[in-house]
């Protein structure tokens, strides 16, 4: 099979490698209900109607720290319960995962752990994992300088297995002395809608001051 369903993580920096993972779909969405008391209805202004949409569009990681404004076509399917250590080896069913469904089936999820390496150092070390702990190639097809929430990043693409046409792409940012890792891949085949997919997820990242 070319879809390789538990991730793995190893160790630190380089376990930060989120990819190959899905072993299940988690879906989940913001739903609203509207209230009316008995013999009369409740009036929204436009200005409080925005208000609600907007607050269910947002999602706050409780751990990790960043926000997300949610897309059409993106719900939050679970969050994390707690904040990962760094040890063992989580999948996208863990606890400490904060994971995202997205359009055509496409999925994403984001770990978070201190670090004291830079942006090219923590993305060398996670191309190295990737490559050793799974049927990815030594080096990613594409390797672009991207930027998450105004944080310089690094955009990472392969197939793995190599040549398979698999998709997983994997974007990495160091922030005050935390390493972000926003992953993507499509659990059912990967669509040619999936790369637009995560990136308009990634513009919706912002961090704490």
């Amino acid at each position: 099979m070319n879809r390789i369903h538990h991730l793995r993580l190893i160790d630190h920096v380089p376990a930060l490698f989120v990819l190959l993972t899905i072993g299940s779909v988690l879906a989940g969405c913001a739903s609203s209900a509207a209230s009316s008391t008995a013999g009369a209805s409740r009036t929204h202004s436009p200005a409080t109607a925005a208000s609600t949409t907007a607050t269910a569009r947002t999602f706050t990681s409780r751990h990790y720290g960043y926000t997300e404004t949610l897309h059409a076509g993106w719900v939050s399917a679970s969050q994390a319960s707690h904040h990962w250590d760094g040890k063992g080896a989580p999948g996208s069913e863990d606890s400490v995962v904060d994971l995202f469904q997205g359009p055509g089936g496409v999925q994403a999820w984001a770990l978070a752990v201190p670090t004291k390496e830079s942006l090219a150092a923590y993305a060398r070390a996670t191309i190295r994992a990737a490559h050793a702990a799974h049927p990815c190639p030594a080096a990613p097809q594409t390797n672009q300088a991207i930027t998450i929430g105004g944080a310089p990043a690094r955009l990472l693409g392969m197939q793995c297995p190599a040549g398979s046409g698999f998709l997983v792409e994997t974007a990495v940012t160091v922030r005050h002395g935390t390493a972000f890792v926003f992953a993507s891949q499509n659990p059912s085949g990967t669509r040619p809608t999936d790369r637009s997919a995560f990136r308009e997820f990634l513009s919706g990242i912002t961090f704490p001051p």
